[in-house]
């Protein structure tokens, strides 16, 4: 009985190293406990400027396998519920951002910085560079790198 519960923490810790071990503590979401960025080695982003602001209207094409590889690169089950959370891009489709594997990652939905709470600050991007044209697409890019999490709009 000892054993099966000391298997059981080894294997609750494992997966929560899983799911934080290429964060910096500052890119830990406290509310989740999950990244806030894609690990660089896996997801170092991968984007064509050229292609910023585009109204192609391309559609995200990753493929089943691809997702699998996903999350089995991050630790994560390949059986892991889709619905927690999205394939995303690390650098967004209206920037350029490829639907490569440099470019896409398994971002969870859950906590105050998961991928909702991205994609505001994605769309506030595009409003700058694409709409307003007070930012440029370099400009977007660095404030992602940077730390997107200082861009949340506050309620």
């Amino acid at each position: 009985m000892r054993s099966n519960t000391l298997m059981v923490l080894a294997l609750m810790l494992v997966t929560s190293l899983a799911s934080a071990q290429h964060c910096r503590k500052t890119d830990i979401d406290k509310s989740s406990g999950f990244c806030t960025v894609p690990d660089p080695l896996l997801t170092p982003g991968e984007m064509d400027a050229s292609l910023a602001c585009s109204s192609s209207g391309r559609l995200r094409q990753v493929s089943d396998s691809e997702k699998t590889y996903i999350l089995v690169a991050y630790g994560l089950p390949a059986d892991t519920d889709k619905s927690s959370g999205e394939f995303d891009h690390w650098f967004p489709e209206w920037m350029g951002g490829s639907d490569g594997p440099k470019n896409i990652w398994f971002e969870p939905h859950a906590g105050k910085f998961g991928s909702y709470a991205k994609d505001k600050v994605e769309r506030m991007l595009y409003q700058k560079v694409c709409v307003d044209h007070t930012m440029s697409v370099d400009e977007a890019k660095n404030l992602l790198i940077q730390g997107w999490t200082k861009l949340v709009p506050q309620p």
